[in-house]
């Protein structure tokens, strides 16, 4: 999780929230994820997979980080960056989309916190989208 920026002009100041992000015109939504990804801490996870998508159209992946990935990771936005369980994650003020996620799926939340391994989109209530990865 991110600690986001603290600062006026933005979605969620001073929130923690995984790594996030907007599309631009010309990207679809992994283009934007893997943008994104770089932007935030510095690099694309090698073990990255595409959930699904949102009735709002948001696209959802979830990422498994190595030991050495998690060292390499360099923060390009937000205060700080830290690794949480399940139960700490209940602690945090998060902001974003997740938040409405956590409370509703708290089960499915809690086995990838234990296990490090994505639930099927079905599961977190997305729909299937067909995204590759490139």
């Amino acid at each position: 999780m991110i600690l986001r920026d603290n600062k006026p002009d933005i979605l969620f100041p001073g929130t923690w929230c995984p790594v996030t992000g907007g599309r631009n015109d010309e990207e679809d939504l992994e283009q934007a994820a893997l943008r994104e990804l770089r932007e935030e801490i510095g690099f694309v996870p090698l073990d990255l997979a595409t959930l699904g998508i949102s009735i709002k159209g948001n696209g959802f992946f979830f990422g498994r980080l190595t030991d050495k990935e998690r060292g390499a990771i360099v923060l390009g936005e937000g205060q700080k960056y830290d690794f949480f369980s399940y139960d700490d994650l209940l602690t945090l003020d998060i902001g974003g989309a997740m938040k409405p996620y956590l409370e509703r799926r708290s089960r499915v939340f809690r086995r990838m916190a234990e296990t490090g391994l994505p639930p099927f989109g079905r599961e977190l209530g997305l729909a299937t989208w067909n995204g590759r990865r490139s």
